[in-house]
């Protein structure tokens, strides 16, 4: 399966790469195989046409994880989604994956904020994409620290909602239908 990872380069992305082999990361860091930023990227240039129109798959990842960041940010995340799922759909990626996040549908007393917003908005855009003649799945992945041995120090209800590498991998692959 050709496979597209956005947000490649980041805490989920670099934890899914090695579990996916020769998937193609975009992502705006280093170390991808397509840098670019989505906010800017021409998606009519020739590499990147090119890897969506081979594309059987793409997991989109490329948002902020952080829930403080300011509202710009996530406004920005809707606005790159957007343009690049209807990207996905112009050249043919027949399943498109989001990560969401259960901030979307906040637990422990939490009012949802622009971050569970801006993920609804993910959440409403996936089914916008499935709703032609393809298929979208919506992940709400639980916390993944940036550095694992912040699991220690956090607080039991966030501890509760930890996701390690297994699980991680395992959720991503049912999502594409791929054996676990």
């Amino acid at each position: 399966m050709a496979l597209i990872i956005t947000g490649s380069e980041g805490t989920i992305g670099r934890r899914l790469r090695p579990a996916f082999p020769g998937c193609i990361g975009i992502d705006r860091a280093a170390g991808a195989e397509i840098q670019a930023d989505l906010s800017t990227v021409e998606y009519g240039d020739p590499p990147i046409a090119a890897a969506l129109r081979d594309a059987d798959a793409l997991i989109h990842l490329a948002t902020s994880a952080d829930p403080d960041a300011p509202e710009a940010v996530h406004w920005q995340a809707v606005i790159d989604a957007a343009r690049l799922f209807a990207a996905c759909a112009a050249q043919g990626v027949g399943r498109v994956i989001v990560a969401s996040s259960d901030w979307a549908a906040p637990k422990h007393g939490i009012p949802i904020n622009s971050y569970g917003r801006s993920k609804l908005a993910l959440e409403s855009l996936a089914a916008m994409y499935a709703a032609g003649p393809r298929s979208a799945r919506i992940i709400r992945v639980g916390w993944v620290p940036h550095d694992p041995a912040a699991l220690a120090a956090a607080p039991d209800w966030l501890r509760r909602n930890h996701w390690d590498d297994d699980r991680l991998i395992e959720e991503f692959r049912r999502a594409l239908s791929v054996e676990v």
